[in-house]
């Protein structure tokens, strides 16, 4: 459905300690929502369309809340980030110079994220961390993304035990992932679907589908998202959720090198039966670093449970 104003796909306003971080992005045509329960065959469909949609870049728009009145441009993926000096309660209202009525908001998934009162906050990864995704492999990536709906993925029993279990501490939970803007709706609904923490997701550029097949995505992408989370709650320590299947390891280390004293502990999902000798290399450099990790199995559920319990009673 075409639009005459933009409508605004995704929107987060993330409390930390003293400031609040509001970020959206911007489109001209509205996505398929995942509100509802749909088959594999329409998920299919849904998940290619939103590689044409265009975005809504480089434009002036206006954000309205909480007393503060902001003017920012987009970028040339329709995202905009603002940082501001005080603790958000207030969804904002988005406005365009044409129009005095705000843009729509699509999504259903909440948008306020308040800064919690516990010590403790985690930081996890989305793909094949909590959802199967075969990360690793684009062709299976995009197979798994496009012929299975988010209603009939099952999440990593392990992970979802982990996430669930400091959240009823009082923990927030941070998503950070390389999967693009597009699959938003996806994520989320899935997120929802399964029962697992709320949290805040930091996710790549909105692309298109020329974009898809040459995407060039940041190689610092998560470790700059971490940082940013780390250095504006210097109160907080973390547990780093992730898997063998990437990069995770590799970024954890240079985060417990940045942060020596703020990484409580690391988990990772092992994501094949058999460790391949670089992933053993891998955890062997995390294990041996200062802080205590753990390596889990889809299978090690109790085992994984035990070790939360252990952790949180100390």
């Amino acid at each position: 459905m075409k639009n005459k104003f933009p409508i605004v796909w995704q929107l987060s306003v993330t409390q930390f300690s003293k400031k609040t971080l509001v970020k959206g992005v911007l489109l001209l045509e509205a996505p398929f929502a995942y509100d509802k329960k749909i088959g594999n065959a329409r998920n299919l469909i849904n998940v290619f369309k939103s590689y044409f949609i265009r975005v809504y870049a480089n434009k002036t728009i206006l954000i309205r809340m909480d007393g503060h009145s902001i003017t920012t441009t987009t970028d040339r993926h329709g995202s905009f980030s603002i940082f501001i000096d005080s603790l958000i309660n207030e969804i904002p209202q988005i406005r365009i110079p044409e129009s005095d009525f705000p843009l729509r908001i699509l999504q259903t998934y909440p948008i306020i994220f308040q800064h919690s009162e516990s010590k403790i906050d985690v930081i996890s990864d989305i793909d094949d961390t909590i959802i199967v995704s075969h990360s690793a492999n684009f062709i299976k990536r995009i197979g798994t993304l496009a012929l299975k709906a988010p209603h009939n993925r099952k999440s990593i029993s392990p992970s979802s035990s982990l996430l669930n279990a400091f959240e009823k501490k009082g923990a927030s939970v941070f998503y950070i992932s390389k999967s693009e803007s597009n699959l938003f709706g996806l994520l989320t609904s899935y997120i929802v679907h399964n029962s697992l923490p709320k949290g805040s997701l930091f996710l790549t550029p909105y692309l298109k589908l020329s974009q898809l097949l040459n995407s060039k995505k940041g190689v610092d992408y998560k470790f700059n998202n971490i940082r940013l989370i780390m250095d504006n709650n210097e109160d907080k320590k973390y547990i780093l959720i992730g898997d063998d299947s990437q990069k995770d390891i590799d970024v954890y280390l240079r985060i417990i090198a940045a942060f020596p004293n703020r990484i409580l502990k690391v988990y990772i999902r092992q994501t094949r039966s058999k460790i391949s000798h670089s992933q053993q290399q891998k955890w062997e450099q995390l294990e041996s670093s200062t802080v205590a990790s753990h390596y889990f199995r889809n299978e090690t559920e109790n085992e994984v449970i035990k070790d939360i319990e252990q952790l949180l009673n100390n």
